[in-house]
C-alpha cells in the first residue's frame, strides 16, 4: 500500500513537471522575438520573450535533479552499509567515476577566447564550465551507446537476476 502511494504520488509530481515544461517551451517557441538583447561589443541581438523564463526552469530543474540525486544516494548508501556493507562500497565507486570523469573533463578543457557574432568573447569560467559539460555529454552519450549496443547483442543477460 506504501508503495502504491509513493508510485502515484511521484507520477503526479512528473506529470506537473511535464505541464510547467511544456508551457514553458509554448511561451518560448511561440509567443515572439521582440527581446533585443545587448551583446559584448555593443551589437543587439534578436532573442525570444521568454529565455529568461526557460534558463531559469532549466537551472531549476538541474538543481532539483542534482540535490535529489545526493540526497537520495546518500540516504541509499547510509541504509546499505547496515545490510550490504560491500554494496555500499561499490556504490561509492559509481560516485568517484564521476567525479574523477569531471576532474578529466576539466583537465582538458580550454578557456581561449572565442569569436561569438563578431565579437570575442573572454570569459574564461563560461568558458571552461562549457567545455566540461560538452565533454561531460560526450563521454556519457558514448557510455550509453555502448551499453545499447552491448544489451542489444545480449552481453547483460545474467546481470538482471532477481532474487527472491
Amino acid at each position: 500500500m506504501k508503495a502504491e502511494l509513493s508510485s502515484k504520488i511521484s507520477s503526479y509530481i512528473f506529470y506537473i513537471l511535464m505541464a510547467v515544461t511544456a508551457f514553458v517551451l509554448v511561451m518560448f517557441y511561440c509567443v515572439g522575438y521582440d527581446n533585443m538583447s545587448s551583446v559584448t561589443g555593443g551589437a543587439f541581438v534578436t532573442d525570444p520573450e521568454y529565455t529568461d523564463l526557460l534558463m531559469y526552469w532549466i537551472y531549476v530543474l538541474m538543481v532539483v535533479g542534482i540535490v535529489l540525486v545526493v540526497v537520495f544516494g546518500f540516504a541509499q548508501f547510509v541504509a546499505s552499509i547496515k545490510t550490504d556493507p560491500k554494496g555500499a562500497v561499490k556504490s561509492i565507486g559509481s560516485i568517484a567515476a564521476m567525479v574523477a570523469l569531471f576532474v578529466a573533463a576539466y583537465a582538458v578543457s580550454s578557456d581561449a577566447p572565442i569569436l561569438i557574432n563578431n565579437t570575442l568573447f573572454e570569459d574564461k569560467g563560461t568558458l571552461v564550465l562549457a567545455d566540461v559539460c560538452i565533454y561531460v555529454q560526450y563521454v556519457l552519450f558514448s557510455v550509453c551507446l555502448v551499453a545499447a549496443i552491448l544489451s542489444l547483442l545480449g552481453v547483460f543477460k545474467g546481470f538482471n537476476k532477481i532474487k527472491a
